[in-house]
């Protein structure tokens, strides 16, 4: 039997616009939901990378070992406390608003994607 045809010889194209009612209303919904739970899944993923690589510029930046055992020079040659002050602060502000944005987004998810009893 033809893969277009079912088994009471019905075309396959006749088949589907003939569906709807209910079935085809779940399957739908069924579809719409996966596809916005993935695309949350997905931006809460994204803000957690962003997350981890300002925790790690932070990190890196607040390295201020000195080169050698007898200098008192932090970091290197072109340390700049102004821009060190600077760019600290800035990835400071970054990293709040990424996890406010993290909290809302997962905020979201517990609400419109959790089971409830």
């Amino acid at each position: 039997m033809s893969d277009l045809q079912n088994a009471s010889g019905t075309p396959k194209f006749q088949m589907i616009l003939a569906s709807s009612g209910q079935g085809l209303l779940d399957k739908r919904a069924e579809l719409i939901y996966k596809k916005t739970k993935a695309a949350l899944e997905d931006k809460l993923t994204s803000l957690n990378r962003r997350k981890d690589s300002i925790e790690y510029e932070i990190l890196n930046l607040t390295d201020l070992s000195v080169e050698t055992k007898d200098s008192l020079r932090p970091g290197d040659k072109s340390y700049n406390p102004v821009a060190w002050v600077d760019k600290l602060c800035d990835l400071t502000m970054q990293l709040e608003l990424l996890e406010v944005e993290i909290r809302v987004a997962e905020e979201v998810q517990a609400e419109f994607f959790s089971v409830t009893e």
